[in-house]
């Protein structure tokens, strides 16, 4: 009897620990939250843009992630967001969403890119796509189906997703943007 006690504590530890990789409603898996300064360590951290977990918009948790970016020239005339991806394997899941607060009119659009190659592939060997921006909560959604590239609209493999990028163009003056939640759903 004690033998089965202690594998139901087991197996409830391990359902535990299976849906706290998930957010919200099965079959999303939560890629970034922002909850905490580790979040920090999986961004690729580049001139002309400043991180920082805020209080000031949150559409999961308590925080979220809080970017200011800066005008530049070349070759960081894109700045934003280039995360780290633990998860590569998107196959399964049907949309990649990920919610955008603009605080005031700081940002018109906003660009996300997506690699399936490592070796960081030109713009017409990628996914590439301009959204729309107004002021307040903006939910981003990308079904996967769509994943193509933008020039010989070959589409992506999602079990080998090797790079997402969200970033603005050319900004003419500092863009302030607050994200969270960035997520797959199926």
């Amino acid at each position: 009897m004690r033998n089965c006690s202690g594998i139901l504590f087991l197996a409830v530890l391990l359902s535990l620990l299976c849906l706290s990789c998930h957010w919200g409603a099965p079959g999303e898996l939560l890629l970034f939250d922002f909850e905490s300064d580790a979040e920090l360590d999986r961004i690729h951290w580049k001139c002309h843009a400043l991180y920082s977990l805020s209080g000031e918009f949150a559409s999961h948790g308590a925080k979220s992630l809080k970017m200011e970016l800066y005008p530049a020239g070349y070759p960081d005339e894109y700045p934003g967001l280039s995360p780290f991806l633990k998860e590569k394997d998107w196959r399964g899941y049907r949309e990649l969403r990920l919610d955008v607060y603009t605080p005031r009119d700081s940002a018109e659009s906003l660009w996300v890119s997506i690699d399936d190659r490592e070796k960081c592939p030109d713009y017409r060997d990628r996914y590439n796509k301009r959204f729309a921006l107004r002021q307040g909560v903006n939910t981003i959604r990308i079904p996967l189906d769509a994943l193509t590239t933008s020039g010989t609209e070959r589409l992506l493999d999602r079990g080998k997703i090797a790079r997402l990028l969200i970033f603005t163009v050319h900004p003419r003056k500092k863009v302030v943007l607050c994200i969270d939640a960035i997520r797959l759903t199926s």
